[in-house]
C-alpha cells in the first residue's frame, strides 16, 4: 500500500490525492501535525526535509511535483505522447511562481499587516495578479480547453485546479473568492474540471462548509 503524509489540508497535496484516488491503487491518506512533521524530519523520514512524501515499497519519494507524475501515471493523466507530456511537465513548472506568491507573508504573526501583505500580492500590481492573467491567458489560448492544451485531462488540470483555486478558499487571511472572480477565462475552466465526471466522483462527499468546496461545481459562480 501507498502512505501519502501531509498536513489534513488541500495544499501541495491534493493534486496528488486526486491522482491516487482516480489510479484505482490501494494508498492510505496520512494527516500529520506539527509535532508529526517535527518528529519525521528528526528522525530522517523525510528526503528533503519537508511534507509531502509518498511512501512506497521501493521508497519514500518527496517534492509534490514529482510523488504527482508518479501517481498521475498510475492514473493514466500522464500523456504519452512525448510532446503532451513535456506540454503537462513544462505547465507545472511554469506554474511555481504562483505557488510561491503567498511565501513572504507566511510568518508575520500581525493579522492586519499579513493581510495588508496579502491584498497587495493579489492587487493590480502584485505578482499574484500578474501570475492569474498569465495563467488565464494560457488556458484561453488552449485549443483543447485542458491547461497544457492535452487530448484529455492531464497531472497539469489537477496541478493548476488545486493549486490555484485552492488559494480562494477562505484558508489565507486576506485572500477570498472575489478575487478570482475577476477571471473569467480561469471561472470558465474551473467549470470545466469541476464538472468533468472524474473530479465530480472524488469531491462527491464534499459540501460547502468543507475547505475543499473551492472545488465543486460552481463554487466561484455562487458566491
Amino acid at each position: 500500500m501507498l502512505r501519502l503524509v501531509y498536513f489534513p489540508s488541500p495544499g501541495r497535496a491534493e493534486a496528488i490525492r486526486i491522482a491516487l484516488s482516480l489510479s484505482g491503487v490501494d494508498w492510505e491518506d496520512v494527516s500529520i501535525d506539527g509535532a508529526s512533521f517535527q518528529a519525521m524530519k528528526e528522525a530522517g523520514q523525510l528526503p528533503w526535509g519537508m511534507v509531502p512524501v509518498l511512501q512506497t515499497p521501493d521508497g519514500a519519494i518527496a517534492e509534490s511535483s514529482a510523488i504527482l507524475r508518479y501517481a498521475g501515471r498510475m492514473a493514466g493523466l500522464v500523456p504519452e505522447d512525448p510532446y503532451q507530456c513535456a506540454k503537462a511537465d513544462e505547465f507545472i513548472d511554469g506554474m511555481e511562481p504562483l505557488s510561491k506568491a503567498l511565501d513572504s507573508t507566511f510568518g508575520i504573526p500581525d493579522v492586519d499587516e499579513r493581510i495588508r501583505l496579502r491584498k497587495e500580492v493579489f492587487g493590480p500590481r502584485g505578482k499574484g495578479s500578474r501570475n492569474l492573467l498569465l495563467l488565464e491567458r494560457k488556458v484561453t489560448e488552449s485549443e483543447t480547453g485542458w491547461a497544457a492544451g492535452t487530448d484529455d485531462m492531464s497531472i497539469a488540470d489537477l496541478k493548476l485546479f488545486t493549486g490555484l483555486f485552492g488559494l480562494f478558499s477562505g484558508n489565507y487571511d486576506g485572500i477570498d473568492a472575489s478575487v478570482v472572480s475577476g477571471y473569467p477565462g480561469l471561472i470558465d475552466y474551473h467549470g470545466k474540471v469541476s464538472t468533468d465526471p472524474r473530479i465530480l466522483a472524488h469531491y462527491a462527499d464534499v459540501g460547502d462548509g468543507d475547505i475543499r468546496w473551492t472545488f465543486l461545481p460552481g463554487a466561484f459562480e455562487v458566491r
